[in-house]
């Protein structure tokens, strides 16, 4: 559109929506059309070649209004919205920057479960800590409804964190490879929402590359705010390393060019482009368009530990359930942990083979906290089914082994305490055992770090940006079960040697991963851009 104008390609639209038969090329011109704030179509025309969400959209564009008979409960919350029979709140004009991130992965309430990992732990330390300095007016998180019939734009009670639920018309939480079906509603709800409850942003943060960050991105533009992108060499990586030769999956392939492609978009629409600390020279190895100049490197960190727990902890470990669980044999020995998603990238089955072949069962036993408790993703199912295969292949193992469903963090991270709180006997930490292909920062790492335990994780990835080898931590070839193996069999064999390794990791996090002062550049970033 930029290389022939507006009135030409709104010409162009025109032509090709009046000669259109297919509804849903139809729609999605419609939807692109509004997007761009162009006004291909008169009013009528519109309605005589188009109906549902993709018309609503572009008649609000052009002011004009909607009757129409919902076809669903998410249709009917729409045409709610645009008749004003939604009640929303009114947030008063703030009194410094207004910053809003998003979070379209998963949910907030257990990280580990479904999609939910480190980053929503992150950005929600992140907006507590934004909101409570004085520089930052105002932190909006905009997350996905649970449900199709859900719309909720909430303010903490404490604090201007508001949480905008943007509702999307899918029964199921979102995939990435299913966002892009959804990117024109997800920047209408957002526009709509922002702008009605007097939220609009001056600074928009989006941290994936996929269409769910695209369509923030929309929102951002529509609405007047700076852009700021996290990029990472993810996309770039999985393209290389998935399809090395040839596309045996074509699918696949496709969503990995496609992420590619959204994350070159991204850095080209942003204000600003960030990376995590450790991370420049593979990002602009893959990102030519960047330079060492232009890409800030930004870390990111942790708020301290929760009070301690009323209740231990350590025994729900030991509590009979139909998941694996620990037994009196395995009272006193060192723990080795694992928390988040279960996925294949997270490689829990992997941990678990390697804990087997390295004799570990028969002086460790191993935690693995992750994954939902009803309705489990593809991806959660198949790890857990070959975590259990792997359990049960090995009899000398059990009672050994505990896997547990995903806990609140605060939970997690007082487990992690009282853990650190009760050494071994024999004077061993216990282990923050993490066996994940790669990490690109590692929240649940410096978590583990923060509370005392041994970090133990790969050497892939941004790991390597706070721990030391054997210093305040170990960086393991997480390549392979036997080379995993070899590096959880060298940690354990440290004993009590390793305990001072552990109060150096929590020394490192405590100094310099707080979240407050991981905060005052993200602060000093927004500043500037919204200034």
């Amino acid at each position: 559109m930029g290389h022939h104008g507006a009135d030409a390609t709104t010409t162009e639209l025109r032509r090709v929506l009046l000669s259109g038969k297919d509804p849903g090329v139809v729609a999605d011109l419609l939807d692109l059309a509004t997007l761009h704030r162009l006004t291909p179509l008169r009013a009528d025309e519109a309605r005589a070649l188009a109906g549902g969400p993709p018309l609503w959209r572009y008649l609000d564009a052009l002011g004009e209004p909607v009757d129409d008979c919902p076809g669903s409960p998410y249709e009917k919350l729409m045409l709610d919205l645009l008749h004003d029979d939604v009640a929303l709140p009114l947030a008063p004009t703030a009194t410094g920057p207004v910053v809003a991130q998003s979070m379209l992965i998963g949910g907030t309430a257990r990280p580990g479960e479904g999609a939910s990992g480190g980053l929503t732990v992150f950005l929600s330390s992140l907006a507590d800590a934004l909101v409570a300095r004085q520089d930052i007016g105002r932190v909006i998180t905009v997350v996905l409804a649970p449900e199709p019939t859900t719309l909720a734009v909430s303010r903490a009670p404490e604090h201007d964190h508001w949480t905008v639920q943007v509702p999307v018309d899918s029964p199921v939480p979102l995939a990435q490879p299913e966002m892009a079906r959804h990117r024109a509603g997800i920047t209408w709800w957002l526009t709509k929402l922002l702008t009605r409850c007097g939220l609009t942003p001056d600074v928009v943060h989006v941290r994936y590359s996929d269409d769910g960050s695209l369509a923030v991105a929309d929102a951002a533009r529509l609405l007047g705010s700076k852009l700021v992108f996290t990029v990472t060499p993810d996309p770039h990586r999985h393209l290389a390393e998935r399809h090395p030769h040839d596309a045996e999956d074509l699918t696949a392939m496709w969503f990995d060019l496609h992420r590619v492609r959204a994350a070159d978009h991204l850095v080209r629409r942003a204000d600003q482009v960030i990376t995590i600390g450790g991370r420049q020279d593979e990002v602009l190895a893959h990102f030519p368009q960047l330079t060492a100049e232009t890409l800030i490197a930004l870390e990111e960190g942790i708020a301290p530990g929760p009070a301690p727990a009323r209740r231990s902890l350590v025994r729900e470990l030991f509590s009979p359930a139909a998941l694996p669980r620990l037994d009196a044999a395995a009272e006193n020995l060192p723990v080795l942990l694992n928390v988040g998603r279960l996925h294949p990238m997270k490689q829990q089955p992997l941990l678990v083979q390697a804990w087997l072949e390295a004799g570990l069962h028969h002086r460790t036993t191993l935690v693995i906290i992750g994954g939902s408790s009803t309705n489990r993703t593809p991806d959660e199912q198949a790890v857990l089914d070959e975590v259990i295969a792997l359990a049960r292949s090995a009899p000398a193992a059990r009672g050994r082994l505990a896997v547990l469903t995903a806990w609140s963090n605060d939970d997690v991270r007082r487990l992690q305490q009282e853990l650190a709180a009760s050494p071994a006997p024999s004077g061993a930490p216990h282990v923050y055992a993490c066996a994940s292909v790669k990490e690109e920062f590692g929240i649940a790492v410096l978590e583990g770090m923060e509370a005392g335990l041994l970090a133990v994780g790969p050497q892939r990835g941004g790991m390597s940006c706070y721990v030391a080898q054997g210093r305040n931590g170990f960086l393991v070839d997480t390549s392979t079960a036997r080379s995993l193996a070899e590096g959880l069999a060298h940690v354990v064999d440290l004993g009590a040697a390793a305990a001072p390794i552990a109060a150096a990791g929590q020394r490192t996090v405590r100094e310099h991963f707080h979240i407050d002062a991981v905060a005052e550049p993200f602060a000093a970033l927004y500043g500037r851009l919204s200034g």
